[in-house]
């Protein structure tokens, strides 16, 4: 067993530090212009005074603009001519961090960014020495006083800029209420002392309501109602400023990102990249430029005219007559051009393109050519065409030709066009390394796997092929988005092999415990709907969410609390008097129902009645966090108790401690799983069951049949829970149970717990199950061994040689137009899977309990 277990501890290292290599190469920062815009001397006169800054945190654009909205107010700007409204397209990926930088420096961002969005005490994203129009304000020769409140990713990007702030955390997603009172309890003096000339305000309330309940909670109209309150309490501010002082105050509010339909974001659907955008201003009114509002809700959430989100940027800088950001590639919203007279106009365009321009020159060399005939550059290619425009805008005479703004528009756009999709500095070097490191020890790992293994040929057999099958398949981008079908095809395939194989034995329990797992595995495969294709389309999880079905879903929760409660009082409390172990099956299963209860009721859920009346009135975050941290201590109060019962147990069972933890285990899973997703425990515990009562049948199966199932099963469950290869599944309403504040260890664990519930699950139910081949066949070969022989072995030459494909996928395809949205996410869910699934549950914790089991 040593040596084995010796390997694994020396590939493991080595393919993670090949990894490093690869991330070093794939995710570098962009390069970007360090020092700030030139000062523009006839820059064309300013419009506006103040800038009041509203994020939002994702408010989708049908949040403010659809008649299914409750912003009625917001909605009255629009429709009387004081607000011109815009869906903004926002770039993948859809999460904080990057969009703040988006509409600050208006640059295309880091895909890192969203990983360094999650790790809230990291400093490398900061913005310091980066031009953004918040920075412009502190250059004007009177530098600009800025407050901000709200989300503390604004402190983290700009430290030291704002004179005043109170920052909030983003992460604690169980909080509607506060997270907003927060920010609203500064306006009342902000507004009154009126020192400021630009106000951040970001608010995530919507975004918390999104994660917990969906697009669509109940708790949804009162949000919006609440910052429908606030833009009218800003607007009134904006009025009387106007006509008490003769000072214009510019109010934007947006949303840094929208939602899909289950309330998440990160990824690139419509929901998720359409974002709410209004300016608003008493002086809009001048324009004449009142619109239809609300609109009828539309599918693809596009309302109003679409722009990028980046365009932001210029706009504010020119209306408040700043300097363009030095790597801003908005482009100056053209419905605010009409502030200024046509010279004017054109003058700020030229600004614009001109910044552009000195970025373009960066990018490409070839936009320093001479251009010898701007007509046939014209009708080249898109850098062909940029250049023949530049020509034309170069011209002495081209103010007075008939269309000086549309020849502007076209360079500009094209121009942003070609810069959004700009690859990265890819070190190619670095990820030559790693991926030549993490070659040569994946293919260490799979001939490990093929020939030292037990010998099982047609289980060798099938791992090949379906390993060799599924590297294969990540090249494909669809494939990717829509993995979810070949582990529920590859689990069928698998049931029907063993099946065939138990007919050869004679095994008719065999053949019919695999018949009974085809049926539970068809149940899984429509319990989420996953992927692109058929992402939101009604699915069981739907219905049990549903009014309708709200008894039948605390049915079957409190039904699933029952069998753990079963379980708790024959494998953990066996060996204590019959009312001690009533009482401790009990307690923690009934804390940890109260909090899942509690849990529910504060998001809104429907809760029956008669549950509902018998659950303690929860009096907000505290009770809550109270309410987790009893259920988390029962849990530590159940193991140490089953470990010195182990002890002390005159009984000898070898197995005690990994069937006693197993069932532990499961606590901890109910508690980091949302409420719709526990009855799907039924199903694992079913499937659990069945394959238990299979490796009894020691002639029906084997150790490495057993592991290739428990390896099929991990990755079914994990996408029959609606996890997905997109950042937009990633479950984070349960990352702060039993936590007060945002500390990235405890937050870390809790926020894989819950998305890796099920695999943790079958890892320990595969480990329990090989002892129970290893009892019923009377090997002589120990546990220990037959877990690092061919538990571990198979396991990880899986991962490394998934690791290997997504590290070559995204090598080959660096260039793909999918590159970010697709193979990128791809890479970071397989870094998961790799280090804490393989690497920290599997091989760490399964090897402990295994271990110890032995020594006990």
């Amino acid at each position: 067993m040593i040596p084995h277990a010796l390997i694994i501890a020396f590939l493991l290292p080595l393919e993670s530090l090949g990894l490093l290599f690869f991330a070093r190469g794939f995710f570098p920062y962009k390069p970007v212009f360090h020092g700030y815009a030139p000062i523009e001397s006839d820059a064309p006169a300013a419009v506006y005074d103040k800038v009041i800054f509203m994020v939002v945190d994702a408010l989708r654009s049908d949040f403010v603009f659809s008649n299914e909205s409750s912003m009625w107010f917001t909605q009255s700007l629009i429709s009387s001519g004081n607000a011109l409204p815009f869906t903004a397209r926002a770039a993948p990926p859809t999460v904080t961090l990057p969009r703040i930088k988006g509409v600050t420096t208006g640059s295309v961002s880091n895909f890192l960014d969203a990983v360094l969005n999650i790790a809230e005490s990291d400093s490398s994203s900061s913005l310091v020495g980066q031009d953004s129009w918040l920075i412009e304000f502190k250059r004007r020769p009177v530098p600009g006083k800025l407050v901000m409140f709200g989300d503390d990713t604004w402190l983290k990007l700009f430290p030291g800029i704002f004179d005043r702030y109170d920052g909030t955390s983003s992460f604690f997603v169980s909080d509607f209420t506060e997270v907003d009172n927060n920010v609203t309890r500064h306006l009342d003096t902000e507004l009154k002392t009126s020192d400021w000339d630009v106000m951040i305000l970001h608010y995530l309330g919507v975004d918390h309501i999104g994660h917990k309940g969906g697009p669509y909670s109940p708790f949804m109209p009162d949000k919006q109602k609440e910052m429908d309150q606030i833009v009218e309490m800003l607007y009134e501010y904006a009025e009387k400023l106007q006509e008490t002082e003769g000072k214009s105050t510019l109010l934007v509010l947006c949303g840094d990102h929208g939602m899909n339909e289950i309330g998440n974001h990160g990824g690139s659907s419509a929901g998720e990249t359409a974002a709410a955008l209004l300016f608003a201003s008493p002086l809009f009114s001048k324009l004449g430029s009142g619109l239809r509002a609300p609109l009828n809700a539309t599918d693809n959430y596009e309302y109003y005219n679409v722009i990028e989100q980046v365009d932001i940027v210029p706009s504010i800088s020119g209306l408040v007559g700043n300097p363009f950001p030095m790597n801003n590639i908005g482009v100056f919203v053209p419905e605010l051009l009409r502030f200024w007279s046509r010279s004017d106009q054109i003058k700020l365009l030229r600004q614009n393109a001109e910044q552009m321009y000195r970025i373009l020159k960066e990018a490409f060399t070839s936009m320093d050519m001479p251009v010898t005939d701007a007509q046939t550059l014209l009708a080249g290619n898109d850098i062909d065409k940029i250049r023949g425009l530049w020509d034309q805008i170069g011209q002495p005479y081209f103010d007075e030709t008939d269309d000086p703004v549309e020849t502007l528009y076209a360079f500009l756009r094209l121009s942003q066009k070609v810069l959004s999709r700009t690859s990265s500095n890819y070190d190619i070097s670095s990820m030559v390394i790693g991926l030549c490191l993490v070659s040569w020890l994946s293919s260490l790992a799979f001939r490990r796997a093929l020939f030292s293994t037990s010998a099982d040929f047609v289980t060798k057999a099938v791992f090949a092929v379906g390993t060799t099958i599924y590297a294969i398949s990540i090249f494909g981008s669809s494939l990717v988005e829509e993995e979810h079908y070949f582990w529920y095809w590859s689990a069928s395939a698998w049931l029907m092999v063993q099946f065939i194989l138990s007919a050869r034995v004679k095994s008719t329990a065999a053949g019919l415990i695999l018949i009974s797992l085809l049926g539970v595995l068809s149940i899984l495969r429509h319990y989420h709907h996953t992927g692109q294709k058929y992402a939101g389309s009604y699915d069981i999880a739907q219905f049990l969410s549903s009014d309708i079905a709200a008894g039948l879903l605390w049915g079957l929760i409190l039904l699933e609390h029952l069998l753990i409660f079963k379980n708790l009082h024959f494998y953990v409390f066996a060996d204590v008097s019959p009312l001690i172990a009533f009482v401790c099956s009990f307690a923690p299963v009934i804390s940890l129902f109260s909090f899942k209860m509690s849990m529910a009721l504060e998001a809104g859920e429907k809760v029956p009645p008669v549950l509902a009346a018998i659950t303690p009135t929860s009096t907000g975050a505290d009770q809550l966090l109270n309410r987790a941290k009893t259920s988390f201590l029962s849990i530590v109060i159940c193991m140490v108790f089953h470990i010195l019962s182990t002890v002390w147990s005159t009984k000898r069972d070898q197995f005690k401690l990994i069937r006693g933890t197993f069932h532990i285990a499961v606590l901890l899973l109910v508690v980091q799983t949302s409420s719709v997703n526990i009855p799907i425990f039924l199903l694992y515990e079913a499937i659990h069951s069945l394959s238990r009562r299979l490796a009894a049948d020691y002639r029906a199966t084997t150790p490495l049949a057993i592991v290739l199932s428990t390896l099929i099963w991990q990755r079914v469950s994990f996408f029959a829970a609606g996890n997905s290869n997109s950042l937009a599944t990633v479950d984070l309403s349960n990352a702060y149970n039993g936590v007060s504040g945002y500390s990235m260890i405890p937050v870390g664990i809790l926020a894989f717990v819950s998305n890796f519930a099920g695999p943790i699950f079958f890892t320990l139910s595969g480990t329990l199950q090989l002892s129970t081949w290893k009892t019923s066949s009377k090997s002589m070969r120990s546990v220990e061994d037959i877990f690092t022989v061919d538990f571990l072995s198979l396991i990880h030459a899986f991962h490394a040689v998934s690791l290997l494909a997504v590290m070559g996928a995204c090598m080959v395809l660096r260039s793909h137009l999918f590159i970010w949205t697709v193979f990128s996410p791809k890479l970071l869910y397989t870094v998961g899977w790799f280090l804490l699934q393989q690497g920290a549950v599997d091989t760490i914790v399964g090897l402990f309990i295994v271990v110890v089991s032995d020594l006990l």
